[in-house]
C-alpha cells in the first residue's frame, strides 16, 4: 500500500516531464572545405550563421572550426556572440550573448582546409543561456587578432544563408548563396507547460483528502 507521501510524489512525477538527454545541434566541419573570413571588428570581415532549436532549451556549449593563413599563432583569441532575429531574417544589431575564448585550438579532428591548412576545434563551456524554440538565432565568431586571417571552416550541413558586417554596429547583410559554417551547439532541455497554481491545487485536493482519512482512521481505530 503506497503512503502518501509516495502518492504525491508519484502524482508530481506524471504532473512534471524531466528529460536528461540534451539537445544537439551541430552543423559538422567538412574535411577539405572552404572558409569564411571572419576577423574583427576593425573594417575586415565578422560572419554569422543561423539556427533554430524545436524547444526551449537552456544553451550550454559552443563549439565551432577553423583554420589560418599562413598559420595557428601561439595565443589565440576569439569572441562569440549570439544574436536574436530583427524580425526581417537577419541578425539584431546588438548581441543577446557574447562571451571569449582564449588559449590554442584542437587539431586531434585531423582536418584541413581546401588549401591544406591544419584545422583547429575551438569550444566554450558554461553558456547558460536560455533560447525559446522555434525563433531564429545567429551564432557569430571572429578572431581578435587583426594580423591573422581566420577562416570560419565550412559545413556541408546548413540553411545555406549567411550574414556577414564588418564592424560593430553596423547592419548586417545577407547572402542566401554562401557556405555553411561548422559549428556545434549543446543544451540541456527546459520543462515547459507547467500547470498553473489553480491546477495544480486541483490535482493534488484528492490525495490530500485520502491522507487526511487515513490519518483520521489511525488516530480513531482502536490499540
Amino acid at each position: 500500500m503506497y503512503t502518501i507521501k509516495q502518492l504525491l510524489a508519484i502524482a508530481l512525477l506524471s504532473i512534471f516531464s524531466f528529460s536528461a538527454s540534451a539537445v544537439v545541434i551541430e552543423q559538422a566541419p567538412l574535411d577539405g572545405g572552404d572558409g569564411s573570413l571572419s576577423v574583427g571588428p576593425s573594417g575586415v570581415q565578422i560572419a554569422a550563421d543561423n539556427f533554430q532549436f524545436g524547444s526551449n532549451v537552456l544553451l550550454t556549449d559552443i563549439s565551432w572550426w577553423g583554420s589560418y593563413n599562413p598559420a595557428a599563432p601561439a595565443a589565440e583569441s576569439f569572441t562569440v556572440r549570439v544574436f536574436e532575429d530583427n524580425g526581417f531574417g537577419s541578425p539584431e544589431i546588438n548581441a543577446l550573448f557574447e562571451t571569449s575564448f582564449s588559449g590554442t585550438g584542437d587539431n586531434s579532428d585531423g582536418l584541413f582546409d581546401l588549401f591544406g591548412g591544419e584545422v583547429f576545434r575551438y569550444d566554450v563551456n558554461s553558456v547558460n543561456l536560455s533560447l525559446t524554440g522555434g525563433e531564429d538565432y545567429y551564432l557569430s565568431v571572429f578572431n581578435n587578432d587583426n594580423n591573422q586571417d581566420w577562416f570560419w571552416l565550412e559545413s556541408a550541413a546548413g540553411s545555406g544563408e549567411g550574414w556577414s558586417r564588418s564592424l560593430d554596429g553596423d547592419a548586417w547583410i545577407n547572402d542566401p548563396n554562401t557556405m555553411n559554417m561548422s559549428f556545434r551547439l549543446t543544451a540541456d532541455p527546459v520543462v515547459t507547460d507547467l500547470p498553473e497554481p489553480a491546477t495544480l491545487l486541483l490535482i493534488l485536493l484528492p490525495l490530500l483528502w485520502f491522507g487526511k482519512e487515513r490519518w483520521l482512521k489511525g488516530v480513531n481505530s482502536p490499540r
